[in-house]
């Protein structure tokens, strides 16, 4: 089974964070009324979050920090503050410390090349020459070949043949061979 984490948020802000700001974009971020947001803000350890996997905690962690709030990510398994921010994060601007995030996703550094980005993705013809068939003896793809295509059963029993007048045939057969001739 997967790591599952909670998000745990007390209040605290980051250094040089405005509360009125970091409430303002909190509550905004997640939807949150007055009710809501005072109790996000009162001081005791809230569980924002219960059971995500870890991109999920991060995601949750990285927007507490774009609002100036510092979210704890904890393991369920009871390990306490198994991923925290450091304390000393000061509060630098809307997406600053959320780009100082440790986690799996992260930001280029501004005037980063973008160029040398390759996303290409996957190659089109993959190396399949470490594939192979079953291993058995004897063993080849003749059950894999189609069947014979059916002869056709024709019902000649309405059929019957007349005799031929030897006279009749041969002149039919000059009148043919003349008319080709011309």
């Amino acid at each position: 089974m997967a790591d599952l984490y909670n998000i745990v948020f007390d209040g605290e802000l980051l250094n040089g964070a405005d509360p009125a700001a970091a409430r303002a974009k909190l509550a905004s971020t997640f939807r949150l009324d007055g009710p809501h947001l005072e109790n996000l803000f009162s001081g005791r350890r809230i569980v924002v979050k219960r059971d995500v996997d870890l991109l999920t905690a991060t995601r949750f962690q990285q927007a507490f920090l774009a609002a100036g709030a510092r979210a704890d990510i904890e393991s369920v398994d009871g390990e306490p503050d198994s991923l925290p921010i450091e304390a000393t994060d000061t509060w630098d601007g809307d997406d600053a410390a959320a780009s100082r995030a440790d986690g799996p996703l992260s930001l280029a550094p501004p005037g980063a090349p973008l160029d040398e980005i390759d996303d290409r993705g996957p190659p089109r013809s993959p190396d399949t020459s470490a594939l192979g068939l079953v291993p058995a003896a004897g063993w080849d793809l003749t059950d894999c070949a189609p069947p014979p295509p059916a002869i056709p059963q024709f019902d000649l029993d309405g059929l019957a043949l007349l005799p031929i007048d030897p006279a009749a045939a041969r002149l039919a057969l000059d009148a043919r061979g003349s008319n080709t001739a011309e």
